[in-house]
């Protein structure tokens, strides 16, 4: 089985551009938030989401998922893109696919992440904001590997694109390419059923500082203000262990 390379992220931390470089890359196949159908769309369903279309070649259930990112894996390296929150229930008990992957995690202001996403979908659940999750799969993958997982800071791939995915490369074990930081406007394949959620990253051709506007502040709106304050310390925890770009 070839190398499988998972970005565990939270909601609007610049992960589709992240995700776009290994797109351009090609050296790896790429699967796309593959556990969100179960999430938003399996048995077990406890939310909803906005602006996805329902691709219904894809499993809704967590093992199907399992198995197709192994398969895939049996062809090429992979990469794959996920929220921690969406299969956490599962993956914590789930040692033999967390030994089997690199687990890498993307961080995001949670002032920045929670309006942002409040800005597409104001039916938001604490669980959803993601950063609890990512810190206790953090730990558990950090106990199970006694290696620290790669964890990225959204605002250093914003104003060091190169020097942060070079970091991202040699911490992951694999080649840095350069020329993958650059790219036509467009949506690939795998962003089809998602575009609405990817707007800025299907009208850019690179990683670019976010110009993202907000008309209001958390503190204007006490249901976010309730989750930025639970979120926060688990977004402290995180950004302790953020690799520095390399030059």
């Amino acid at each position: 089985m070839k190398q499988i390379i998972l970005l565990w992220g939270v909601p609007r931390s610049i992960s589709t551009a992240f995700e776009r470089y290994f797109i351009e890359r090609k050296d790896f196949a790429i699967v796309h938030e593959p556990f969100s159908y179960p999430y938003y769309f399996g048995e077990n369903r406890q939310t909803g989401i906005v602006y996805q279309t329902i691709d219904e070649s894809m499993p809704k259930t967590y093992d199907g998922c399992v198995d197709w990112i192994y398969k895939e894996a049996q062809e090429k390296p992979v990469f794959v893109k996920d929220m921690s929150f969406q299969p956490f229930t599962h993956v914590m008990k789930d040692d033999s696919f967390l030994g089997n992957i690199t687990s890498t995690f993307l961080i995001r202001d949670p002032n920045i992440t929670i309006r942002s996403y409040y800005g597409m979908q104001q039916d938001l659940s604490a669980e959803e904001i993601g950063f609890e999750c990512s810190w206790k799969l953090f730990e558990k993958v950090r106990d199970l590997s006694g290696k620290e997982p790669v964890v990225v800071q959204a605002e250093d791939l914003e104003d060091n694109p190169e020097g942060t995915m070079r970091a991202y490369c040699e911490a992951c074990g694999i080649p840095f390419i350069k020329e993958a930081l650059y790219w036509k406007a467009g949506t690939p394949k795998v962003w089809e059923h998602w575009a609405e959620w990817h707007g800025d990253a299907i009208n850019t051709c690179g990683i670019q500082k976010n110009v993202e506007k907000f008309d209001f502040e958390i503190k204007d709106k006490p249901a976010l203000q309730a989750l930025y304050d639970h979120h926060r310390p688990f977004y402290e925890k995180l950004k302790a262990h953020v690799i520095r770009p390399k030059n």
